[in-house]
């Protein structure tokens, strides 16, 4: 989604009274990494790099770089097997790019807190090399698809253009995913684009997902998790 569908489709559902799709601060890049591992879209998660890579620039210290900080109690065994292959992968590519050595370092080094992190760096170097899709325990990464996504983010990062809004793209559809199936998601956009749906993507548009809208929109369950999420 680029930035320009992103405003387009938050101003649509404003329409529905969906609070979620307003402009929102953005999150501490801690929070949007975890989201990431819970993501199991490989376009999604295709941008754990980037997000890594703004968020090692932004804070000079990480909450995940403590001495105290173990990958396998914060996040659990899975999740965090699935951050060592994320991990290597973004190391990979800030090599491969030529980034700022100190970078590098401080991803290998977030790396190696994990367990195995060694051999991991080895296997997805291993799957590079031969351009082979890398397993992420559900799905798959395609390692041209992750150059590919990177080099367009670097190559613009360089020219002047605003990385901030490629995040704040990747957070907004990390929020769409954490409430919507991909499928409702495509139905949104198409009911946000005006575009032809079939009879039966209005069927179930209107008898799930609009219910789900309607229920996020009302102002009751809007200000209990308001209410929650302060305390």
């Amino acid at each position: 989604m680029t930035p320009h569908d992103t405003h387009a489709l938050v101003e649509q559902l404003a329409a529905y009274g969906y609070p979620l799709m307003r402009p929102v601060r953005r999150s501490d890049p801690e929070t949007v990494l975890e989201r990431l591992l819970r993501q199991r879209e490989s376009r999604i998660v295709e941008g754990f790099a980037v997000v890594l890579l703004n968020a090692l620039r932004e804070k000079t210290n990480l909450r995940w770089e403590s001495p105290n900080w173990n990958p396998e109690k914060a996040l659990g065994v899975m999740r965090s097997q699935r951050l060592a292959r994320l991990l290597a992968l973004s190391y990979v590519l800030f090599r491969l790019f030529g980034l700022e050595k100190s970078l590098q370092e401080r991803a290998r080094t977030l790396l190696f807190k994990c367990k195995n992190g060694e051999d991991t760096l080895r296997n997805v170097e291993s799957h590079f090399l031969k351009s082979e899709p890398l397993a992420m325990n559900g799905f798959e990464l395609s390692t041209e698809r992750l150059k590919n996504t990177f080099r367009t983010y670097y190559v613009n990062a360089r020219e002047g253009v605003e990385d901030r809004e490629k995040t704040h793209a990747l957070e907004f559809e990390l929020l769409l995913s954490e409430l919507f199936t991909p499928r409702q998601k495509e139905l949104l956009r198409k009911r946000a684009e005006g575009a032809e749906m079939t009879n039966t993507e209005k069927t179930y548009f209107y008898r799930t997902v609009s219910k789900r809208l309607k229920a996020l929109a009302n102002e009751e369950v809007h200000e209990l998790a308001r209410r929650l999420l302060r305390r």
